[in-house]
């Protein structure tokens, strides 16, 4: 289910489904990091793309980009299992000379700002492989 991600695109920016937060949690903050380190536009280029980025993944991850999906999913997963609000919480960050410097908080912003930042630096490792045939890629495919 992707109903967040789509939130961020809707014109007015003020969300796409009845009772869904336009952006919840650290999602701005994601969407940043990613734009900020990758210089890609996050949910164009990577808000549907392959089979795990985006909300929600199954299947197996079709290139280097989706298998960093993968990970950031299985990290957002053990922010569960601890109890972290992964869906409201937010956090604060800096980018710094190229670099992504999550700021001293408590246990699960930290670690929230934590994965977001292997994800945008994992993107960025294979901006390389990038394929534009899985931009859109449908999830009955996955």
């Amino acid at each position: 289910d992707r109903k967040f991600l789509l939130c961020l695109v809707s014109p007015a920016g003020l969300g796409c489904f009845p009772g869904v937060p336009a952006v919840p949690g650290g999602l701005l903050e994601l969407k940043s990091m990613i734009e900020k380190v990758t210089g890609k536009n996050a949910v164009k280029n990577y808000g549907f793309y392959g089979c795990y980025c985006g909300w929600g993944g199954h299947g197996t991850p079709k290139d280097g980009t989706d298998w960093c999906c993968r990970m950031h999913d299985r990290c957002y997963g053990l922010l569960e299992e601890k109890h972290c609000a992964i869906r409201t919480q937010s956090y604060d960050y800096r980018f710094t000379q190229d670099l992504v410097i999550c700021e001293h908080d408590s246990f699960c912003p930290v670690r929230l700002c934590a994965c977001d930042r292997k994800l945008v630096y994992c993107l960025r490792r294979n901006l390389w492989s990038y394929n534009r045939l899985y931009q859109y890629y449908p999830n009955f495919l996955c």
